[in-house]
This record gives C-alpha cells, sequence and structure tokens, in this order.
C-alpha cells in the first residue's frame, strides 16, 4: 500500500512539475525586435527651440528659484524633477522635489518662475515652519514640456560650490566646462548647470556646437573659461547684455580657453 501511495504521489508531483513546465512556456513573452531609437537632433538645429533655464541659489543656501523662459509655442504644460543630495546624521541621502507627475498648466505663458525648498516645511495658519537640509552641492534637474508635439525631456546636472572654489573650477563636474577666477567673494554661493537653450540667438552664421552653460548668480569679476572640445576652428562666446559677444579663444590639448568679464552664460560655437 505505501509504494502504491509512493508511486502515486511522485506521479502528481511529475504532472505539477510538468504543468508548471508548460505555463512558463506559454507565459514567456515571444521574442521581440528592439524598436528602432529616433535619432537626436545635434544641438546646433535645436538651439533656438530649447527653452532657457536658469537655477539661482539663495545665500544661506536653503532655497533655488527654478526659471524658465523661451518656451516655445504649442508647450501647454510642464514637469520637473529636481533631486539632490545632502547630509543627514552622518550619511548622504537623496532629496527632491517636483511637480509629482502632475503637469502645471502654463494657460499660454512662456514663461515660469518657482521658488524650490531645499528641505521641508510645516505649514498651518499660514505661518511656517522650515527644516532645511545641509550639505547639499550637487544634483539633477529634470524638465519636461508637454505640448502639440508630444513630451520633450530635457536633463541638468547641476554644482553648488562657494566663491573660493572657483580658483580650482565652478562647473557641473561633466568634464566638459569649467570657470576658474581668483576674484569671486569666498563665502559666497554659485550654481553651474547647462541652461539647456539660449536667451538671445546667436550671431547670424554662428553654429552652436555645444550646449550652453550658466554660473548663477551673475560672476562679477574677471576669469577664464574652457569647453572639453575636439573640434577646430571655433570659438567661446559669452551673452553680454542682450548679445553675444565672441572671446578670444585659445585650442589647445582638447579644450577650448578665453578669458571673461562680468558675466555667466557660455557657449561654443563655429
Amino acid at each position: 500500500m505505501k509504494k502504491i501511495l509512493l508511486v502515486v504521489i511522485l506521479l502528481s508531483v511529475a504532472v505539477s512539475l510538468s504543468g508548471c513546465a508548460k505555463k512558463k512556456t506559454v507565459e514567456a513573452p515571444p521574442s521581440q525586435t528592439a524598436p528602432t531609437p529616433v535619432p537626436t537632433r545635434p544641438v546646433e538645429e535645436t538651439i533656438n527651440e530649447r527653452p532657457y533655464v536658469s537655477l539661482n541659489i539663495t545665500s544661506d543656501n536653503h532655497w533655488l528659484t527654478l526659471e524658465i523662459k523661451n518656451i516655445k509655442k504649442g508647450v501647454t504644460a510642464i514637469e520637473y524633477e529636481l533631486t539632490y543630495f545632502a547630509d543627514f546624521e552622518g550619511n548622504r541621502i537623496e532629496r527632491g522635489v517636483s511637480t509629482g507627475g502632475k503637469p502645471i498648466d502654463l494657460s499660454g505663458q512662456t514663461e515660469f518662475s518657482k521658488k524650490l525648498l531645499l528641505g521641508s516645511a510645516s505649514c498651518t495658519t499660514g505661518t511656517c515652519k522650515y527644516k532645511y537640509d545641509e550639505g547639499v552641492n550637487e544634483g539633477m534637474l529634470v524638465l519636461t514640456l508637454i505640448g502639440d508635439s508630444g513630451r520633450e525631456k530635457y536633463e541638468s546636472a547641476f554644482r553648488i560650490q562657494k566663491g573660493n572654489e572657483a580658483k580650482e573650477g565652478l562647473s557641473t563636474g561633466d568634464g566638459v566646462f569649467a570657470l576658474v577666477s581668483s576674484v569671486l567673494p569666498l563665502k559666497s554661493s554659485y550654481l553651474t548647470i547647462s541652461s539647456v537653450g539660449i536667451l538671445v540667438q546667436l550671431p547670424e552664421g554662428v553654429m552652436a556646437k555645444s550646449v550652453p552653460y550658466g554660473v548663477f548668480p551673475s560672476v562679477s569679476g574677471k576669469g577664464t573659461i574652457s569647453f572639453k572640445t575636439s573640434l577646430t576652428g571655433v570659438s567661446l562666446y559669452t551673452l553680454s547684455g542682450k548679445t553675444w559677444q565672441k572671446l578670444e579663444t585659445t585650442l589647445t590639448d582638447g579644450k577650448a580657453t578665453a578669458d571673461f568679464s562680468n558675466t555667466s552664460l557660455f557657449i561654443l560655437g563655429q
């Protein structure tokens, strides 16, 4: 009897395993060909269509002011997500602020501004208590434009540094752009980020060969900027007021360098 029972159990297990194998085979997705990626248009073709983004930091490092300008026609809403790293109980943790996946209706406006808290707030009866994040010095801004042509997504890394660090170089940390100056206020905060687009069109006949970079607030004083590049025949440009100024550019060791004075937005052009 025990032998018969054992045989029945083994047969049941075999059938069960066979059923599982068949089920797994049926549920396995058929092989699919990966979709053909849509080619990314080069920056020289899109520079005038891109929004201009600035990210200003307050002197106490507690607030950022996000400004988006030159939002093209047809864009009806935006989403943003700003993530950053902060110090917490001896560790580095990721924090952030965003629209929470809920698009902000632009109501026909071509500009947008929002003050963003680096921390948390508890608000009751019109009074808010703030808890500020400490040690914030780097992060990422993701901006999504929503409109007639679908969704356009832009990502920009940023770094927050003090004026004394400008002696070694202010940068986003991507190894492409750097600003060096020895005359900035030592304790002032500066935020470096790609501005995605530009406020004013480049001079006629000049094509963008890099994304633009901005240092906010605007640098008061002299210094040197550099762009990593393998191109020849290129020059650095800076926005001076409402016009682009061509800087005297030197190309050596895979870098384009130039001196500047009292400005904050730069781009490599040809």
